[in-house]
């Protein structure tokens, strides 16, 4: 008669190894997933603030060509653009005179007074672009006090501001 055998409990350190690796798998695809949503979601995020600064520059320039004050329409290229929003958005931090924008926290709004220009602190560095870029800078861009309303309705813009050439396109 043969002794009966002890059957093994548990798992052997082979089994392990294997499921610890498809859990590293899963876990690596999962994080590289919720820093792909985290750009998208940033670089919505920015396109709808742009959006509603660039309708809020055309209503006040077609306000102005209504009103017969189009003489006024280059001042309107040195105020702060979100001065125009009924509400400005929860990220945005105010105005600075030439600000040092590696003090300022990353995801936020700001207008620079010095350069006239709305900048964002970018949290994810490279929603653009391939290469590094901690901040965009956007400008104001208008037409001449020439214009028609038809031009007005179209061209007066906030536009990137210098930016590298990767980014631009």
């Amino acid at each position: 008669m043969m002794p009966p055998r002890h059957r093994q409990h548990g798992y052997t350190l082979f089994e392990l190894a294997v499921v610890a690796c498809v859990f590293a798998i899963l876990l690596t695809v999962f994080l590289t997933r919720v820093a792909y949503y985290q750009h998208e979601a940033e670089r919505v995020t920015v396109a709808q603030t742009l959006g509603s600064l660039r309708t809020g520059l055309r209503v006040k320039a077609l306000q102005l060509h209504l009103e017969g004050r189009r003489t006024q329409l280059p001042a309107l290229a040195r105020q702060n653009p979100f001065d125009w929003l009924a509400e400005t958005p929860s990220n945005y931090l105010g105005e600075f005179y030439g600000p040092e924008l590696e003090k300022l926290p990353a995801g936020n709004w700001l207008y620079d007074r010095k350069e006239q220009k709305v900048i964002y602190l970018l949290s994810n560095g490279n929603i653009f672009s391939r290469t590094r870029v901690d901040a965009v800078k956007f400008k104001v861009i208008l037409p001449g006090a020439d214009a028609d309303v038809e031009k007005l309705a179209q061209e007066p813009d906030i536009v990137v501001w210098k930016m590298p050439d990767s980014v631009a396109n």
